[in-house]
């Protein structure tokens, strides 16, 4: 069938919006069938080159044509998905990396270019093993949709896997955002386990569009091929949710129990940026957290320890700098109250001469319970500036980017009463860094963030939705602290606590059961495994596929 181009490059399109309008914050409506646009431009992209006369008209650069008509169909749906999904991108690049609004304009356009072009790669793969398979068995052999379907899907998969995105766009995070049950199975197969199982879902919406017959006149006639297939997509969406339902149950079974205050100070970005600047700024901003937390004490004096966001304390809190103004400070308080204060704050090494985005517990006698723990995936730019190890003079040219150390990586802090396992910011968005932490024995999960970067947009849903994710995967509670919003807690069994308000001052008590020495779930052990295992359906799709050219000839 030879499709005019104009009208292939709407399937693309309809998939960039599909996905777009089906991410967290809306309602995922299309996450079962946002990619089949997709994949039905890319068969369809094959079967315009197989009608082409025979050689030499088809020659090399016709094939090479064909993989980048397919390149650009996927690029042009994700640069859309990018587009609805991520334009905060604009504005953290004004607030975080103090660019110009003009320059924040063109990251975007940037960002939205690059960010996720393994939707574009897929294609393309599909297209080029596709062709090539055919032309090493004779121009007559063709390769069966079916399984170009799953040659798509296996690499889109694999790459997605490994694409070095700062913001997942798993579809498998939907499933927590809207409370389906099949979510409770992430401790079975993680959130990647349930972006695959998505991904299966659409490839079955293909099929069924594929064995559509719009020539029949009866409707019956034309439903009839096309119904199976349809029905498969919605059995996997059904099954995957009666996995999920009861899982909860056996962790609200615990034997521990904490409470607690979680603290947001509201602080502007203009306020932090001066205090980091200028000490002198930074000591209002310790005192209106110790007021807030004074307050809630006050309110709820059952609570055992306050949680401050990321760098809610910002200047250094490592026992060198006890004798500065604000380690006095915060350390009367702590005593007069016999509080534990958990908190982001700054870390510095005397012997690297680093400083580091750090996470510290200071006791209520006033001092620090461990050594603090100090991030490790630092934000590129904000925090650390690319090759900046390398290319000496980049603190020169750029002094208002971040050059922050990077830390040893996923840590428990012991703190008595229970094991904690610390994330900063963005580190709760990567499965395995929680994961290594409920191997080494956390109980609990905290993240503190600070999300003011990124305005009244979709950011902070996405973050928490992403951040409370570890939570179920890994069956840990979840603190998280918040600058300006969204302040929560999910627990083990996935419930979700309080929601704070955004950009506003706020502060809430929390009463949080936990299991001590709880098991490590089979996903905490397994983190990470879908990119291998995309890779061997891939290879079984191209065998299968190699078996049914050679019968064919």
């Amino acid at each position: 069938m030879i499709v005019r181009v104009k009208t292939v490059y709407l399937l693309p399109i309809l998939t960039g919006l599909f996905i777009g309008t089906s991410y967290i914050p809306f309602p995922p409506w299309a996450i079962l069938f946002g990619l089949t646009p997709l994949i039905i431009a890319t068969i369809r992209e094959t079967e315009r080159l197989r009608t082409l006369p025979p050689p030499p008209l088809p020659s090399q650069t016709s094939f090479r044509k064909t993989a980048g008509r397919a390149f650009l169909f996927g690029w042009l749906a994700q640069f859309l998905l990018n587009a609805i999904g991520f334009h905060w991108i604009s504005i953290t690049a004004v607030e975080f990396g103090h660019f110009p609004m003009w320059a924040g304009i063109l990251v975007l356009i940037g960002f939205c270019a690059i960010a996720h072009l393994y939707y574009a790669f897929a294609p393309a793969l599909t297209v080029v093993l596709t062709l090539w398979l055919e032309r090493r068995h004779g121009r007559h052999q063709t390769v069966t949709p079916g399984l170009q379907i799953g040659i798509f899907l296996a690499s889109f998969a694999a790459i997605e896997a490994v694409w070095p995105a700062i913001f997942p766009w798993h579809l498998g995070y939907t499933w927590l955002w809207a409370g389906f049950p099949g979510a409770q199975a992430a401790d079975l197969v993680g959130f990647e386990g349930l972006n695959l199982l998505t991904l299966v879902a659409n490839g079955l919406f293909a099929m069924g569009w594929l064995r559509w017959t719009p020539n029949s006149q009866k409707l019956s006639d034309r439903l009839r091929p096309t119904l199976p297939w349809l029905v498969g997509g919605l059995a996997v969406f059904l099954a995957v949710n009666l996995v999920g339902l009861g899982r909860e149950k056996p962790w609200q079974n615990t034997d521990g129990l904490l409470k607690l205050l979680i603290v947001q100070g509201n602080v502007g970005n203009y306020e932090k940026l001066i205090a980091e600047k200028q000490k002198d700024f930074s000591i209002p901003i310790v005192e209106n957290y110790i007021k807030l937390s004074a307050e809630g004490f006050n309110q709820h004096p059952d609570a055992s320890f306050a949680l401050w966001p990321e760098t809610a304390y910002p200047d250094y809190l490592d026992q060198a700098f006890s004798n500065e103004k604000n380690w006095i400070a915060l350390r009367g308080f702590t005593s007069a109250r016999n509080k534990m204060i958990l908190t982001g704050a700054y870390s510095y090494d005397t012997e690297k001469k680093k400083t580091y985005n750090g996470f510290f517990a200071m006791s209520g006698t006033g001092t620090l319970l461990t050594e603090p723990y100090r991030k490790s995936i630092l934000i590129p730019f904000g925090e650390k500036f690319p090759f900046s190890d390398i290319i000496p003079y980049t603190k020169w040219l750029f002094p208002g980017l971040g050059s922050f150390g990077e830390g040893p990586g996923p840590s428990v802090m012991n703190l008595g009463e229970f094991r904690l396992g610390p994330q900063i910011c963005l580190e709760s968005l990567y499965p395995k860094f929680s994961a290594a932490m409920a191997v080494k024995g956390a109980e609990v999960f905290s993240n503190v963030t600070n999300d003011s970067w990124f305005g009244r947009t979709f950011e902070p849903y996405q973050h928490m939705t992403m951040t409370l994710a570890r939570a179920v995967e890994n069956r840990r509670p979840l603190l998280r602290s918040t600058n300006t919003g969204i302040t929560t807690v999910m627990l083990a069994s996935g419930e979700q606590l309080q929601n704070s308000p955004i950009d506003k001052e706020w502060y809430g008590a929390y009463t949080v059961p936990y299991v001590k020495n709880p098991p490590t779930v089979l996903y905490s052990k397994i983190a990470g495994y879908s990119v291998w295992l995309a890779l061997c359906v891939l290879m079984g799709f191209l065998i299968q596929a190699m078996r049914q050219l050679k019968r064919q000839t």
